[in-house]
């Protein structure tokens, strides 16, 4: 019986005997071959190349690279700054608390030592001030991204017997006494304690000692780390300080001791000044107490009041 496939010679005789078979192909047929891995030499026939013409890249001409232009960089940096300023936006605080609180002297020094709020008190108030403008906060909340401002120990400082370092710039993480469930909004009371924290403690900038705090100084400074967070999602920061409240103050122009105005002190007598003054009766540590609460509140309601302008909390609550 004749072989149905015709030999090499048979075909080259009689080119017809092949034509019915390239005739019967069919599609399936194709995408076999196409998954069998012969996709490349099936296209390039169809394709009229040659394997030749494939293979051999097409040389690209030569051009010089771009100029920057200014503009696209201005542009590029206007955005990033842009940018930066969305990631976060620190509060401004109260300035008559920046000029007039937070600076107290305890010890051999003082005649008149302020009252120290204890620090799980003050957070429990501020979040009660929170809760009337309809916002709610939880303890404690870490947030990364923050170049912060800490003594440089490592330096050969002038002063050294003063024991106060100049400072340097870290990278590191903060963690805030209260926040909102998902972290947006962040409040930051500094405290006694926080004064002797490492990172601050004998900063040439900022004067703490045994004797003496500067919570305003020190609320300023961080207000200037926390606004040069760059990454990570955005975010409000409030700040605020003990007051540190003391019964009097100085008055220049009389050369003495006067009760401190808008006090629990200011309408008492001379005489009932000097009876609570320099004294740490129970009497007087309350009046003070309340005095430090008051100046506490007021830091915390210019904080909500901004940020009800700002749109940082909803304008509902109470704005008392």
């Amino acid at each position: 019986m004749p072989s149905p496939i015709p030999t090499a010679a048979e075909a080259a005789a009689n080119p017809a005997l092949i034509e019915p078979a390239r005739a019967g192909r069919t599609r399936r047929g194709l995408g076999a071959l196409v998954g069998a891995g012969l996709l490349g030499s099936l296209l390039a026939p169809i394709a009229g190349c040659s394997e030749r013409e494939v293979a051999a890249p097409t040389a690209e001409p030569t051009t010089a690279p771009a100029v920057p232009d200014p503009a696209d960089a201005e542009v590029a940096a206007r955005a990033e700054a842009a940018r930066e300023a969305v990631v976060t936006v620190v509060a401004p605080i109260l300035q008559k608390a920046l000029d007039e609180e937070g600076r107290g002297w305890f010890g051999c020094i003082a005649i008149d030592p302020p009252y120290v709020l204890n620090e799980t008190e003050a957070l429990e108030f501020i979040q009660q001030e929170f809760e009337k403008a309809g916002v709610t906060l939880r303890r404690e909340c870490e947030i990364s991204g923050f170049m912060r401002t800490v003594p440089d120990k490592d330096s050969e400082a002038p002063g050294a017997e003063e024991r106060l370092y100049p400072s340097k710039k870290t990278p590191g993480n903060w963690v805030f006494d209260l926040a909102t469930e998902d972290g947006s909004l962040a409040v930051e009371f500094l405290s006694r304690q926080d004064a002797f924290q490492e990172s601050f403690y004998r900063n040439r900038d900022i004067w703490f000692d045994e004797c003496g705090f500067e919570l305003s100084e020190l609320a300023q400074r961080l207000r200037g780390d926390f606004v040069t967070r760059t990454n990570g999602a955005p975010v409000t920061i409030g700040l605020f300080f003990d007051p540190l409240p003391t019964t009097t103050v100085w008055d220049a122009e009389q050369k003495k001791h006067v009760p401190r105005p808008n006090s629990s002190f200011s309408s008492l007598s001379e005489a009932g000044l000097e009876s609570l003054n320099y004294r740490a009766t129970a009497y007087r540590k309350e009046l003070l107490q309340h005095d430090a609460l008051e100046l506490l509140r007021e830091q915390v309601q210019y904080f909500l009041d901004w940020a009800r302008k700002e749109g940082k909390i909803p304008l509902n609550g109470d704005p008392t």
